[in-house]
């Protein structure tokens, strides 16, 4: 009888979890829309404008794709880069998404390190010497 209560009471968390996850997901989902530009501001100082409509789709789609799950706060310092989609929507590239003030962090690294490179290359074909290092 203990380990059926026990067993039934791990599933519950689990669907709660998992309901948690879906929405949270649902929500970062629904407040992405493919902006006219997204500004990439890159912690060498550099700032790139993008407005390659493929590109940002492509950036936007990735992003939609990850896993979230919502924190208190960024428990990282210093990136390689920062989205900037409006004044209420942020991404970084230690994996953090800001919307308005709510701090979500991707919890699959391989597909955050996927997005930097990307970006990374991305912005040297403007600034060849961008990110020394990275």
């Amino acid at each position: 009888m203990f380990t059926v209560l026990l067993i039934s009471t791990q599933t519950i968390a689990c669907e709660k979890q998992q309901i948690v996850t879906e929405q949270i997901q649902e929500n970062i989902t629904q407040s992405l829309t493919a902006p006219q530009q997204i500004v990439i501001h890159f912690g060498d100082g550099n700032t790139i404008q993008l407005d390659d409509k493929l590109i940002i789709e492509k950036i936007i789609n990735d992003l939609k794709a990850m896993p979230y799950k919502k924190v208190s706060g960024p428990d990282e310092v210093g990136q390689s880069f920062t989205f900037e989609f409006s004044s209420d929507k942020q991404y970084s590239s230690t994996g953090y998404f800001v919307i308005n003030k709510k701090y979500y962090k991707v919890t699959d690294q391989e597909l955050v390190s996927e997005l930097n490179k990307y970006v990374v290359d991305y912005g040297r074909t403007f600034v060849p010497q961008l990110l020394p290092g990275v």
